[in-house]
């Protein structure tokens, strides 16, 4: 785990310590690690039963993932890598929005500590004035009888050193510490990863018994591909058309130049410059 006298490190007890005394019961286990090549990989060679309801952490990655399996940029010592693993008892036909609820959890978090203007492009990145901050990797391990398990993970630029960021990067990127104001800066990441735990826990919960209908308003306020001219690459095939929000089940809908709709359930989006 990280050293406990460092200043500014992940500490797991500090962690579990400062998530709401409401959820903390939820909570079974908060690790934190010096570097891993990912905390989703690393989380998953768990035995199953040590998966559900644990939090893991790294300080660093060297083999970080988005979706796609695109490389996620995880330098050390001030950001936040963090995997949730949990067990699901039954998941409705709307289960494959929960990057989604995931994406809301994480950005009321962020909310919390002082960010504004941030919103979500489907399915699942956080992006500040067309910076992204914050990717997420929902990863199912599995059915049995006992539920659906998966894997939450959470990568958020906090601090993030300038020097070689953008070409490790590959897109415009922002993190949190340059989008707040002063007075909210340094980020205490501890408490930062409290506060994700907090919700993500809660998110669990209420998605399992009242699906994406829970979450669904609340992903809309946050939209940034509503009403926006925009590509997705569906397989080989790129298709054009008017962001029409999302539907029941979190697919995007997209609004074709003939008038007709269609919806996506996945595909990589790229937005137009100009506003539809």
């Amino acid at each position: 785990m990280a050293d406990r006298g460092v200043a500014g490190a992940l500490n797991a007890e500090r962690i579990a310590e400062g998530v709401l005394p409401a959820v903390r019961p939820q909570l079974r286990r908060v690790t934190v690690l010096e570097q891993v090549g990912s905390t989703n990989t690393e989380l998953a060679r768990l035995p199953s039963a040590e998966q559900h309801a644990h939090a893991l952490l790294a300080e660093a990655q060297s083999a970080g993932r988005g979706r796609g399996a695109r490389h996620w940029h995880s330098p050390p010592g001030g950001n936040i890598y963090l995997s949730l693993g949990w067990r699901f008892r039954a998941l409705g036909p709307d289960r494959a929005a929960l990057p989604l609820v995931v994406a809301v959890a994480v950005s009321e978090a962020l909310a919390a500590a002082g960010l504004q203007g941030a919103g979500i492009k489907w399915p699942n990145d956080i992006l500040v004035d067309a910076r992204k901050l914050a990717g997420i990797l929902v990863e199912s391990q599995g059915r049995g009888a006992a539920g659906v398990s998966i894997i939450a993970g959470v990568g958020i630029n906090v601090r993030m050193n300038r020097a070689g960021g953008d070409a490790a990067i590959g897109q415009p990127w922002t993190d949190l510490e340059s989008c707040l104001p002063a007075s909210r800066r340094p980020v205490d990441r501890n408490r930062l990863a409290a506060a994700l735990l907090d919700r993500l826990l809660v998110a669990f919960e209420r998605f399992e018994h009242a699906g994406f209908s829970g979450f669904r308003a609340r992903y809309e306020a946050l939209d940034l591909l509503a009403g926006r001219a925009l590509s997705l690459e569906d397989g080989e095939r790129e298709v054009c058309g008017v962001g029409g929000g999302i539907d029941e089940t979190g697919r995007l809908r997209l609004v074709l130049p003939d008038g007709g709709t269609r919806a996506f359930h996945a595909g990589e989006v790229r937005l137009h410059s100009v506003a539809a």
